[in-house]
């Protein structure tokens, strides 16, 4: 590693400068060392190559970039005076010997990546178009899938309170109000480290969203939609042609276009809703809600085609279907529609269920004794990496996959 940042910083001093370019040269130089990988990025991040140009003191920078490390992405300081310490031998102002002297950063600074079952109780997931990433109750994260745009590299990652995976990127939200971003930054879905006070972090799609302690709303990514005027916001939730906030007094606010009038008459539905909890939207069958009554409605639907399932905690997305969870901890798969057929699948055998998270056509329940179970509403929508996903995912918890 160090022989290769020398040989490129010497050949092309601005080689780091980009963040995209970074990721494709630290995957050719450490493909299977995601430690070192995550290390040199998080230099880069913070500025260190500019710090260091800058500095007449290398003793006194290299201490003000190691604390920036450390608190920025929570990291324990002997991995962070590792990478200082390579670009300060890559960059002349060390001599080789002074990088053997910081500790082993293959062994230091980063958690365990082996997690027992009770270390995700009560914890979340959260489903990406090709990885899967998971949250502890010890605030430390693991994600497994798809690799190549480096969204699984979440290693080191600490007091973070909720995760968010997106098509090519993963979000995590930390106690302080701080947010962690990895993964592609094609559209700048990854530029929200600037970020403070934040409370909910969302990723759809190339997108990212951020809910503001003070309820209101901002935007990154591919749509740039501008949510200037959300406020008192709660949650998020993704339309077909835009965002739905959901206020703290349970109604709705909506961000997008308006493709026909069937979209025009949806909207006007969704602003007429009060005491809302949830919103869930396919791009074919409009918007499904559920309401504090714990029960669900859509509309244009006969109100007892749904609102016969009481008792829901919660409800999630499929694309081609969604679940739902009863307090009963059972969990039911149903249609957007009421003239197709509910989807058969082994989630309707389910109980003991605690939680349940959703997306690109699988569902993953959590049991209230840290167990996990995983289900597909389309067994020939199955892509390359979809066993890959639920190896990565059975090596978390005792895993039944059906």
């Amino acid at each position: 590693m160090l022989e290769t940042v020398t040989r490129l910083l010497r050949e092309e001093p601005n080689v780091f400068e980009n963040m995209q370019r970074t990721n494709a040269i630290l995957l050719d130089l450490a493909p299977e060392s995601p430690r070192e990988r995550i290390l040199v990025r998080s230099f880069v991040e913070v500025g260190g190559l500019d710090s260091l140009r800058k500095t007449s003191s290398y003793a006194l920078e290299e201490k003000k970039l190691v604390q920036n490390i450390i608190e920025t992405f929570c990291m324990e300081r002997a991995a962070a005076l590792w990478v200082v310490r390579l670009f300060g031998v890559a960059m002349g102002f060390l001599g080789e010997d002074e990088l053997l002297t910081a500790p082993d950063v293959t062994e230091s600074g980063f958690v365990s990546m082996e997690r027992s079952a009770a270390t995700y109780l009560h914890g979340q997931v959260s489903i990406g178009k090709k990885h899967v990433v998971a949250l502890g109750a010890d605030g430390t994260v693991f994600a497994g899938g798809d690799n190549a745009e480096f969204q699984c590299d979440v290693v080191g990652w600490t007091d973070i309170v909720a995760v968010a995976a997106g098509e090519s990127h993963t979000l995590g939200l930390r106690a302080d109000g701080r947010v962690l971003a990895t993964g592609t930054n094609a559209y700048d879905e990854c530029d929200i480290g600037h970020l403070t006070d934040v409370s909910a972090v969302y990723a759809f799609g190339n997108d990212s969203v951020c809910v503001m302690k003070d309820g209101t709303a901002q935007a990154f990514g591919r749509s740039r939609l501008d949510l200037s005027t959300f406020h008192d916001i709660k949650r998020i939730a993704k339309y077909p042609e835009g965002l739905i906030g959901i206020r703290e007094d349970g109604k709705l606010m909506l961000v997008g276009s308006i493709a026909d009038d069937d979209a025009a008459l949806e909207i006007q539905w969704l602003l007429s809703c009060h005491d809302v909890e949830q919103v869930i939207s396919t791009y074919n069958s409009g918007c499904v809600v559920l309401g504090k009554d714990k029960r669900i409605y859509k509309n244009h639907q006969p109100e007892n085609y749904f609102t016969q399932w009481r008792d829901i905690v919660s409800i999630v997305d499929l694309a081609d279907s969604f679940a739902i969870l009863r307090g009963d901890g059972t969990v039911r798969v149903l249609a957007y529609e009421r003239d197709k057929p509910r989807p058969d699948t082994a989630a309707d055998k389910w109980s003991n269920i605690a939680a349940i998270y959703g997306g690109y056509k699988r569902l993953i329940g959590l049991t209230k004794d840290g167990n996990l179970l995983v289900a597909y509403t389309h067994q020939g929508w199955l892509w390359s990496n979809q066993a890959m996903v639920m190896d990565y995912v059975a090596r978390w918890y005792p895993v039944g996959v059906f």
